[in-house]
């Protein structure tokens, strides 16, 4: 269930503000309105952040991958020395970083100028300074094409260099005063390097080992990933409190604060006012609010939390919680998807492994451990009653599998394939008209409710329609009741589904949304349809392992000269059978993911109305470890 909530309003002195923070986040229930932090020490502390962020990052491409792993320490608890140290290690690695990020620059920039000069041999302006020094002369050198020395014009007095083939080079020697002459476009200057070449290829060969010394450095440094781990986690809580200390809106010489609070944590809330002097208010949130939402529910079904925190989604506090009915139909979705009773068989014991190897390591069952056990299991079930395993033929199975399975939906029938698609269907109308049953029960007694009424009937007509249109017309005609439940459903959402009271106003909006809902009657029907993916994509995965199972077969099936050939036939059809199988697992893994989850998010959650657009609730509060960070 999603927990009531109350807002709350926090009125303090000025002189109560700096420990105000310290005191809701040891209350551990207050969710407050964001903040926008302000101030020196607030902007501080975010610098120091982003650097340790930075190190973080950094130094995990630096851990080595062979070494053992040591078991991670997830406490968040920080020693003052531990912390004097990690300070220390982050200003260290930081400037160790500034200085690689110069010397790979230093070191790029040398390598372009080798490659400019390399060809002009040892030459370096300091070394013409020396030649030229006292006697008043300039020296200027030129490239061009060696085609192009006949464009010079004659009167040019120059010095030929030796040059690479194809080219030429000049040296002009100029006296003091006198002016370059004008050379051809052709001729570009060569502008000798501040230090010779030698010089450059030691300067770099001197980077590079700084740069190994640094890299062993962030190696070394690695080790201290935990402690910087830490400090991230003190720096965001730290950061938390200044962004509210710093952040609430102040009156003279109070300071004020908003936020939500669950209902049942009130009294524990006004003690702590009480306690420590604080004004505080409480009032029920209105329509216009948008309070945290905080989900729970019984053992049973939390389980399927792991699958709302994988998605990433919560739902609105004004929104249902559908908790319940996500696990029942998302188990049901799994197993026909999955289809097949030894995919499931497989689930089962490899979560069972999964969950003694925790025994052994002192861990608790997990809620995602306690949902894959439910899950395999549901689709063994399934897979027994269809005699689907491993994709074997009927004939092929054991007796016992044979006699379990139910003979209308286990492939021997004819009629086997419309029967599953029937199941899809109903399980769709089912699904569905909870939806529309609990916002009947939601809009009750105020007349909207008969929309959602209009709703039930429309799905009644549409299933028919389904039967008739998509598996068989015979054997599923258009019936009567099914065309009156289509036309008085439809009458009762134009009528009702804008119902605000009044009968004029209501059927005038009716009347402007009147395509709407034309569309949203069509589009019933190709929500019940959408089901029928649960067989088809079970079917998908049903034919693949056949085919696998029909590509071993034949190879064991041909004869064999010697011995090794059959030996090496079984090997073959062996790491076909593995490879294929779960190739195929992994892609029903990934179809439950795209089709399982998809019935439920969008059908169900669309018929509800929901939009899982709401936020986690997350008071102030101290965390015990490291593990969710």
């Amino acid at each position: 269930m999603i927990v009531p909530m109350k807002k709350f309003y926090l009125i303090v002195l000025q002189r109560d503000r700096e420990n105000l923070p310290e005191r809701l986040r040891n209350l551990g229930v207050a969710h407050v309105e964001e903040l926008r932090g302000i101030g020196e020490k607030y902007q501080g502390l975010e610098r120091e952040k982003a650097e340790a962020e930075s190190v973080y990052f950094l130094l995990q491409n630096y851990v080595d991958k062979k070494s053992k792993p040591s078991k991670e320490d997830t406490s968040i608890s920080l020693k003052y020395e531990e912390y004097k140290d990690v300070r220390d290690i982050i200003r260290e690695i930081s400037a160790a970083k500034q200085r690689l990020d110069l010397l790979e620059d230093r070191s790029i920039d040398l390598k372009r100028e080798i490659n400019r000069v390399e060809s002009w041999g040892e030459v370096s302006m300091a070394m013409l300074e020396q030649i030229i020094d006292g006697v008043g002369l300039t020296l200027r050198f030129f490239e061009a094409p060696l085609k192009e020395l006949a464009t010079l014009p004659k009167e040019t007095e120059y010095i030929r260099i030796s040059a690479p083939k194809g080219r030429c080079r000049i040296g002009l020697i100029l006296h003091e005063g006198e002016e370059t002459p004008e050379l051809p476009p052709s001729f570009l200057e060569f502008l000798p390097p501040e230090i010779p070449l030698s010089q450059m290829r030691q300067e770099i060969a001197s980077i590079d080992s700084q740069k190994q010394q640094i890299l062993r450095e962030f190696r070394e440094n690695s080790a201290n990933l935990s402690l910087i781990k830490k400090y991230l986690h003190k720096l965001n809580s730290s950061i938390i409190l200044e962004r509210l200390r710093s952040g609430m809106p102040q009156k003279e010489s109070l300071a004020y604060m908003k936020g939500y609070v669950p209902a049942r944590d009130c009294e524990k809330f006004k003690k702590a006012a009480a306690k420590y002097g604080w004004a505080i208010a409480f009032d029920d949130p209105i329509e216009e609010d948008q309070p945290p939402t905080l989900v729970e529910n019984p053992p049973a079904v939390r389980i399927i939390q792991p699958v709302f925190e994988f998605l990433g989604t919560v739902p609105n506090y004004w929104e249902y919680d559908i908790s319940s009915w996500f696990l029942i139909f998302f188990s049901i979705f799994f197993a026909m998807i999955f289809g097949d009773a030894s995919y499931g068989a497989i689930i089962v014991l490899a979560t069972i492994a999964s969950i003694i190897a925790g025994k052994r390591k002192g861990k608790p069952i997990g809620d995602a451990q306690k949902l894959f056990l439910l899950l395999g299991s549901t689709t063994v079930i399934w897979g027994a009653l269809t005699a689907t395993w491993f994709g074997i033929a009927f004939d092929s199975l054991p007796r016992l599998l044979q006699n379990i399975s139910i003979p209308s939906i286990n492939g021997q029938s004819p009629d086997s394939e419309n029967n599953i698609k029937v199941i899809c269907f109903s399980i769709g109308l089912i699904q569905l008209s909870i939806a529309h049953l609990k916002n009947l029960k939601r809009d009750f007694p105020d007349l909207k409710f008969l929309s959602q009424a209009g709703s039930l009937l429309l799905l009644l007509g549409m299933f028919n329609a389904a039967l008739n249109l998509v598996i068989d017309a015979t054997r599923f005609p258009i019936t009567n009741w099914a065309i009156v439940c289509i036309a008085v459903g439809f009458f009762l959402v134009f009528i009702f589904g804008n119902w605000n009271g009044k009968l004029g106003s209501s059927l005038l909006e009716s009347l402007k949304n009147i395509i709407p809902t034309f569309l949203g009657t069509v589009s019933v029907f190709a929500d019940i349809v959408s089901y029928i993916r649960l067989w088809a994509v079970g079917l998908a995965g049903l034919a693949l392992a056949q085919t696998v199972n029909g590509m071993a077969g034949g190879l064991l099936s041909g004869p064999s000269k010697f011995i090794i050939d059959l030996i090496l036939k079984f090997i073959i059809a062996a790491v076909i059978l593995v490879a294929a199988h779960a190739l195929n697992f992994l892609l029903t893994v990934l179809s439950v993911i795209v089709h399982g989850i998809r019935l439920n998010m969008l059908e169900f959650s669309g018929h509800l109305g929901m939009e899982w657009s709401g936020y986690k609730y997350d008071p102030l509060k101290e965390d015990e470890d490291l593990s969710a960070s």
